[in-house]
């Protein structure tokens, strides 16, 4: 697994290189998992995709909310543009002390918000010392005579320390009787004044469209696109449709550059290779960042159609292409004759000619033959298919060293020709031919002296003619 690496930096300032392995998205939080050089793993904390805090784990506690996290939240795997954005939108990312920590949340975070984010770290902290924490908030409220604000922290103690005595008289208290009921039923009211509990209810239901529909809007006013591209994805690979397809794009478009949406939809491409509005997308994509390779893995396929405006982008991209800097496997470069055949009829010989003499660089005749083959009823590809098929069939017969000399200088081998000719000088002493090809040859290497030797060898052997 490739992996992103960058700098978390330790209360005195002091940075500790780690490499993302990879990032979950659970309710609020977004939470970074990596590990430092030395083997530790480091856990950051994001609420809403503001950087909080780094952690070093030695154990995740069973059924903690990292635990939960990972188990039922949406992971992924590094790289990926959700790691990008969070911390390059939060960099530089330090490690806080818990007091500091504690700071932070009173004054960026609403006492509802502090609380569910202690719940965070209970691998971390004492969770003696988190409860605390939150205790304290609901006797604020207690003290002020807020008794439903008072509920709002109860109902998250009863997730985090469901079995603590203190928990379970509050939640049996009859002062508290009126919101329980509306609690358990989930009434509209408590849905719309407690944003925790409805993240909680609707996040715990999204696989059912009823819910889905009310958390799609809910996370929009919250700006929290990033939850909302997550649960688009998940939900397309489960059902592939324009319903779940054209929210998702229009949130790449607008949050994202061209090359993380193009990794977007790669990764939704292994999963839904044949849905051909992605494939169409992603082609797009590939276009727009000239990715030739990548453009040929998805041609590859018969039902991908070309517009007018793409086939000029690919035009050009043949143009210009050179193969000796590209990696491409039999399959690609089939394609690619198949593309110049079909994008390029007037030139189209010419650019396999060319692509043909840069693949002699790497590959044998025989191997080339082979790839051309399928082709072979072409215009552009017969001339060609013969002159490799000419290479392979003479490769060894000494009375055409002439012929494919001359074949391997038409396709810039010039090494490969020097030696049929010098062959061919050899073996016919009294023909000027092989040696006015070694002049020229000689000559185009700019070796100046050898090009001369020859020349005038030919001359001494035309003299004596």
């Amino acid at each position: 697994m490739e992996q992103q690496s960058f700098y978390i930096y330790r209360a005195n300032g002091k940075p500790i290189q780690i490499h993302v392995q990879r990032v979950v998205l659970y309710r609020q939080a977004e939470i970074i998992e990596a590990l430092s050089d030395q083997n530790n793993m480091y856990y950051l904390f994001f609420y809403k995709h503001d950087f909080l805090t780094a952690a070093k784990a030695t154990k995740l506690r069973h059924r903690s909310f990292i635990a939960s996290a990972f188990k039922q939240g949406m992971v992924f795997d590094a790289p990926h543009p959700f790691i990008d954005v969070l911390l390059s939108e939060n960099h530089p990312c330090r490690i806080t002390r818990f007091d500091s920590l504690l700071k932070k949340l009173d004054n960026h975070y609403t006492p509802q918000e502090k609380a569910c984010i202690l719940t965070f770290f209970e691998s971390f902290i004492s969770k003696k010392r988190l409860f605390n924490e939150i205790k304290s908030i609901f006797y604020i409220y207690r003290r002020n005579g807020q008794n439903f604000l008072g509920y709002r922290i109860v109902r998250i103690l009863m997730d985090f320390a469901p079995g603590h005595d203190f928990v379970k008289q509050l939640s049996g208290d009859r002062r508290f009787r009126e919101y329980a009921d509306l609690y358990h039923h989930k009434s509209a009211d408590i849905l719309a004044q407690d944003p925790i509990f409805t993240e909680k209810v609707l996040y715990a239901e999204k696989d059912k469209d009823h819910y889905f529909e009310q958390l799609i809007p809910f996370l929009d006013e919250a700006s929290r696109w990033m939850d909302m591209m997550a649960l688009y994805g998940n939900r397309l690979t489960e059902n592939p449709s324009k319903k779940n397809y054209d929210p998702l794009i229009k949130l790449l478009d607008e949050h994202l550059n061209k090359q993380h949406t193009m990794q977007m939809l790669e990764s939704l491409y292994r999963q839904l290779p044949h849905y051909a509005p992605l494939k169409q997308d992603l082609l797009k994509k590939y276009i727009d960042l000239n990715q030739l390779e990548n453009v040929l893995n998805i041609l590859d396929d018969s039902d991908v159609k070309l517009d007018a405006s793409q086939s000029e982008s690919i035009n050009d991209m043949l143009e210009q292409l050179d193969l000796e800097t590209l990696s491409l496997t039999s399959k690609q470069l089939q394609t690619l004759f198949k593309l110049t055949i079909d994008l390029t009829p007037k030139t189209a010989e010419h650019f396999i000619h060319q692509y043909v003499a840069q693949l002699m660089n790497t590959y044998e005749p025989s191997v080339i033959k082979k790839l051309l083959k399928p082709f072979i009823e072409s215009r552009a590809v017969h001339p060609v298919y013969l002159k490799m098929d000419a290479l392979v069939t003479y490769n060894d017969d000494l009375d055409q060293m002439q012929l494919l000399g001359e074949l391997y200088y038409e396709f810039s081998q010039r090494d490969q020709a020097i030696e049929c000719f010098s062959w061919e000088m050899e073996l016919k002493p009294e023909d000027p031919k092989p040696l006015k090809w070694l002049a020229k040859v000689y000559q185009e290497l700019g070796m100046k002296q050898e090009a001369a030797a020859y020349r005038q060898l030919c001359v001494n052997l035309q003299k004596r003619a």
